[in-house]
């Protein structure tokens, strides 16, 4: 069932962590990521081919439509091209990144099922569950709106006459005839579905991944926020819980560190294009769009704004969150604790006061602040062009 992995919490039946990757894992199956167990090397052919349709030949496509047909295009229509030719590539580096570093998928997710398994009272159980079921509704919120895109561009496309993205086909001459123009737009509509799918996948990933590491920081603060509490446990009960909270804590940074290497590179990547890209879907929008182009414009923009700052506001939270954590060590109940537990305490509180942060390609913090640096790139881009009259030459054309 296709919202299975939304339900509501059932005391008998609550989803762990590793199932927020389920449907993220069924985008990787669909799109020439995960092989399944039989049929490994047709599966592989099939792979391929897909990955040569929409990874390869996009970005080759779109490079010929530019030197080819540059003269023949509306100012609107090479906006839009322009933009999809920045993110056709992209794209492949991007999903070079997450294929270079797949092993870190299938190793993350055997931490998070470790992780769960301290996940021993109903309640807590219940917090994993709402924590997946966020992921999992991400996915499909993010879906929508790439998709959402494509269908309106689509749309635009089919009341103008012209094909959306006016990506090179060697085998049809839309211009020819009415049935070659619905077979070029409808083979553009498939290519940039399995692209954007593509996409997709290198954009949800770090979200999905930085929901789960909160929830566990936050289910550990729970943990912390217990030691001592109770009179009955003895000296050594209560120095168990507190190793234990710490293998906890160090198991939350060896997922963090896990998963840092290829988020840094993707999103770096990202930061990259957002600015060009929203810079040039913004003067599209202003200048040259007609109403249903600059309908599908503005979802355009939409989707470049979730492909970054979901994740940055949530880096910002796991810090928020990490600090919280080492606060409550400090004031834990540990005044009349054996000398012992007050040392494994400091060390457990030395290594907290070190917050999980992930960074850009290594260079600059990944935060929101970050984000609207990048973001602002965007309006640099529409100066420079206001300033050389660019817009007033193109209308001319």
């Amino acid at each position: 069932m296709l919202f299975r992995y939304l339900r509501k919490p059932i005391p008998q039946d609550l989803l762990t962590s590793p199932d927020a990757l389920r449907y993220f894992e069924n985008g990787m199956f669909w799109m020439g990521w995960l092989a399944p167990a039989k049929n490994q090397w047709l599966y592989y052919i099939i792979a391929a081919i897909l990955m040569a349709w929409c990874i390869v030949y996009l970005p080759i496509g779109i490079t010929i439509t530019c030197v080819k047909d540059i003269n023949t295009f509306s100012p609107s229509e090479l906006l839009t091209v322009l933009q999809l030719f920045f993110n056709a590539f992209g794209t492949p580096i991007k999903v070079l990144f997450c294929k270079m570093h797949f092993w870190r998928f299938t190793k993350a997710r055997s931490l998070l099922g470790e992780m769960d398994k301290r996940c021993t009272h109903i309640g807590e159980r219940f917090v994993v569950h709402r924590w997946v079921v966020r992921c999992n509704g991400a996915y499909l919120i993010y879906q929508g709106l790439y998709v959402a895109y494509i269908l309106f561009t689509f749309l635009s496309a089919t009341i103008s006459g012209v094909p959306p993205f006016g990506i090179y086909n060697p085998f049809v001459d839309w211009r020819e005839s009415r049935p070659n123009f619905w077979k070029a737009i409808l083979n553009e509509l498939l290519l940039m579905m399995c692209s954007v799918s593509q996409t997709l996948l290198t954009d949800i990933y770090p979200l999905i991944y930085g929901f789960m590491l909160r929830a566990h920081i936050q289910l550990l603060k729970q943990r912390v926020e217990k030691l001592c509490s109770n009179p009955e446990k003895k000296d050594e009960e209560n120095q168990e819980d507190l190793v234990e909270c710490i293998k906890d804590h160090q198991l939350i940074k060896e997922f963090a560190k896990l998963i840092h290497p290829i988020i840094a590179r993707t999103i770096f990547t990202q930061f990259l294009l957002i600015g060009v890209c929203l810079g040039l879907s913004i003067i599209n929008v202003v200048f040259f769009a007609d109403f249903w182009a600059g309908l599908a414009t503005v979802v355009y923009i939409n989707g470049l704004m979730i492909q970054t700052f979901p994740f940055c506001f949530v880096c910002d939270l796991i810090k928020s969150d990490c600090a919280h954590l080492e606060m409550a060590i400090f004031h834990s109940n540990w005044l009349n604790s054996s000398r012992r537990y007050k040392l494994s305490l400091i060390f457990f509180l030395q290594n907290c006061q070190n917050p999980i942060a992930f960074t850009a390609g290594s260079i600059f913090p990944i935060s929101t602040s970050s984000n609207i640096q990048v973001a602002k790139l965007a309006f640099s881009v529409v100066t420079f062009v206001n300033h050389l009259n660019i817009t007033e030459r193109l209308t001319k054309t």
